[in-house]
């Protein structure tokens, strides 16, 4: 965590420093939930090693993919973090996987008592902004191809740990239709 904060180059090392102490280490084995929906999100991860999955359960009763988290990436149910309101949504690991956690607590003690942290989480929240908005336009201007061959550019080597129906259900197609475009990659 502490690499990928410096990489952003907003936080100097003695701010960063602050972390110690703040952060503990969990791991999810394959299946568990770091939360279920209708939680309150008190917690931000960075994954470590794994990867987990955010999904929600549609009204017919099917687990639709939200987003794929993968190592070196941040996690949490962000509508709840922020509101502290109930989450619609369940985040699960996929493999075993290990985290970082910071409590929302001691993110918003670093927030009070350095303009660096501010900096650095007004960053983050616009970088997770993009993202998410990424994610829509996709969904309206990339075929289902155009999507799976992004995945796969971006991530391969976590594809084969990703269960067929949540990588199709995150793709916005059904099992077969993925089927047939790994077929052609």
């Amino acid at each position: 965590m502490i690499h990928f904060l410096k990489s952003l180059q907003i936080i100097s090392d003695s701010e960063l420093e602050k972390l110690n102490g703040f952060t503990e280490n969990r791991i999810l084995k394959k299946n568990d939930f770091l939360i279920k929906e209708g939680n309150i999100c008190n917690e931000i991860v960075f994954i470590k090693r794994g990867i987990v999955r955010s999904f929600y359960t549609n009204t017919e009763g099917n687990e639709i993919t939200k987003c794929i988290a993968f190592e070196n990436e941040l996690a949490s149910a962000y509508s709840s973090f922020i509101t502290q309101e109930p989450t619609f949504e369940n985040i699960q690991a996929l493999c075993d996987t290990e985290l970082i956690v910071l409590k929302r607590k001691d993110l918003f003690y670093l927030y009070e008592n350095s303009l660096e942290w501010q900096a650095a989480g007004r960053f983050l929240t616009e970088m997770e902004y993009i993202k998410t908005e990424n994610r829509a336009v996709s969904f309206q201007k990339q075929t289902a191809k155009e999507r799976y061959d992004s995945l796969v550019e971006n991530h391969s080597k976590f594809i084969k740990y990703i269960p067929l129906k949540y990588l199709s259900s995150y793709l916005g197609i059904t099992s077969r239709h993925l089927s047939r475009l790994r077929k052609t990659n």
